[in-house]
């Protein structure tokens, strides 16, 4: 044998035996037991309901979340878990069953869907979702958002996992150890695990991208910029959901007099507050937030807030390239952002084809939307429906389906790639312009909120009978766009053209359109007002 030949040989045995090792290492894949599924021509081995912290019940519930204990048996990872503790109080008409039936305090697993033919020694890419619901309804449990299409479909590993939501996840009761920020807390421990292990599963813990949509998107935001997610993640996409402005964050104090209202609520008093609610009935805690919600016209009482450890700096005040991680970004909305929260000011608009809307209705559907004063409520008003009659009710109504989508989602979603394209981060701007065809909303709701989510996962091929044959290769370009981002950086799928970058000067944007997928341009202009409104920097 050749010295040459004979190197090689030995380079490939040490490999082979590098390899072998790694595999007979003990890693949390030992422990546990999966199930393998058939998706479309591939199959994926599902890993359903993973602890990856302490049940925070008793005297855990209201602290930051602790490490899960290890266990020394195969722990059965074939169901899905329980839905953290909510009550749901907002109608979908496109997904009306989408809450989950079954909740518990006891919540805090994982979720893993791995590409079958994953052996030892692969680096696949991994995308880790964060569900929405702000901050107070979501659950990984809900059919849309099984992993296991993408991870097929895509060759990527996918990761889900439920963080403690309203008063559970957010309550602050001013003391160590319950301080508030519990649900944020959880998603960054659940981000170490996956740092930690997924390479037991195939995954690469150098490219990980963190997605996910409203609430979700909101917190991969607010990832980007703490302290305590550094170097978890590579990658973000940010589907419908800006931290880029006041109206997803709250200071301390916010949320410890909310949790003082809702303490003497259930009849806790000042004195011995938080062992009291400790040792409430948790659905009794869920009615009683429920019944403050309803009072306030508010789908949340409780957010993340800011300050120590997890945001020291308010993230979207004086934020430099010091601040933000350095990470690519794919971030966009939904073309109609608006039109879904208008329904939940005004539930009976759902029956209606054109549906209307009088310019006092919109004045206080616009200042339930913004918690503001009604001098700020009369420059929204003046800037969206200054110029239009009285008597022209439906164009009111598309108006104020604008000032709110404008407002809370697409114009924060715009300056935070702005901000992040200042700042040298990669950035990738969309718009996502379709709608189920076969989807029972009205047309003048148009692409809501949420409706982009069904096609991230690859929904048209588990309900074949809701989609059409063009909308299932829509979703397939879609997920194609999604997990070549997460592999490389660079979105793309075939026969597409370029997706360039986002950024200060041609801000580019690509509209994801029904059979069309093509660039654009980002619109600055309707954004100028709400730059000055938020005092942006």
């Amino acid at each position: 044998m050749k010295l040459s030949a004979f190197f090689r040989s030995s380079l490939v045995i040490s490999i082979l035996f590098q390899c072998m090792l790694l595999c007979e290492n003990t890693s949390i894949k030992d422990k546990i037991t999966g199930v393998t599924i058939k998706v479309l021509d591939k199959q994926v081995k599902a890993y359903l309901g993973i602890p990856y912290a302490t049940p925070p019940v008793g005297n855990l519930r209201f602290s930051e979340p602790q490490p899960v204990k290890d266990w020394d048996f195969v722990y059965n990872a074939t169901q899905k878990p329980p839905s953290c503790m909510q009550e749901p109080m907002f109608f979908d008409p496109e997904w009306p069953n989408r809450h989950p039936k079954e909740v518990s305090e006891d919540c805090l697993y994982i979720n893993i869907w791995v590409p079958a033919s994953t052996t030892c020694g692969d680096k696949l890419a991994t995308m880790v979702w964060i569900y929405g619901g702000s901050f107070s309804v979501g659950s990984t449990s809900m059919d849309i958002y099984d992993g296991s299409f993408i991870a097929s479909m895509g060759e990527v590993i996918v990761v889900s996992f439920n963080y403690r939501l309203g008063a559970f996840g957010y309550a602050n009761f001013g003391q160590d150890g319950a301080a508030g920020n519990m649900g944020m807390l959880d998603q960054v421990m659940a981000l170490k695990w996956v740092h930690e292990n997924i390479e037991a599963f195939g995954g690469d813990r150098e490219l990980i991208t963190v997605f996910g949509e409203s609430a979700g998107s909101i917190s991969a935001a607010h990832h980007l910029v703490s302290p305590m997610t550094k170097g978890l993640f590579k990658r973000a996409i940010l589907q419908s959901g800006s931290n880029y402005h006041n109206l997803v964050i709250v200071e301390p104090e916010d949320n410890i007099e909310t949790t003082s209202k809702l303490s003497k609520e259930l009849g806790c008093n000042e004195e011995d507050m938080l062992e009291c609610m400790r040792n409430v009935n948790s659905v009794d805690i869920v009615a009683a937030e429920k019944k403050l919600k309803k009072e306030k016209k508010t789908l949340a009482i409780f957010l993340p807030q800011s300050g120590s450890p997890l945001l020291p700096e308010h993230p979207f005040q004086n934020v430099d390239s010091g601040k933000f991680h350095d990470v690519d970004v794919l971030i966009g909305e939904t073309r109609d952002e608006g039109s879904l929260f208008l329904l939940f000011n005004k539930l009976e608009l759902i029956k209606e084809d054109e549906p209307v809307l009088s310019k006092s209705e919109s004045e206080s559907i616009l200042g339930d939307s913004y918690k503001v004063n009604s001098e700020s409520v009369n420059r929204i008003m003046r800037e969206y429906l200054g110029d239009i009659a009285d008597e022209a009710s439906f164009t009111i109504t598309k108006q104020t389906i604008k000032a709110i989508g404008h407002g809370i989602f697409t114009c924060p979603i715009f300056h935070l790639a702005e901000k992040l394209s200042e700042n040298n981060r990669k950035v990738f701007h969309y718009t996502f312009n379709h709608t189920r065809i076969k989807s029972p909303i009205k047309k003048w709701m148009g692409v809501p909120h949420f409706h982009d989510v069904s096609f991230v996962f690859g929904k048209p091929f588990s309900r074949v009978k809701d989609y059409t044959t063009a909308e299932m290769e829509f979703s397939k370009r879609t997920i194609e766009l999604w997990t070549s981002f997460a592999k490389t950086g660079k979105p793309s799928c075939e026969g597409m053209e370029e997706w360039l970058e986002f950024d200060e000067k041609e801000r580019r944007s690509l509209s994801l359109t029904l059979g069309n997928i093509h660039l654009t341009k980002a619109e600055e202009e309707k954004c100028r007002f709400w730059k000055d409104f938020y005092g942006y920097n």
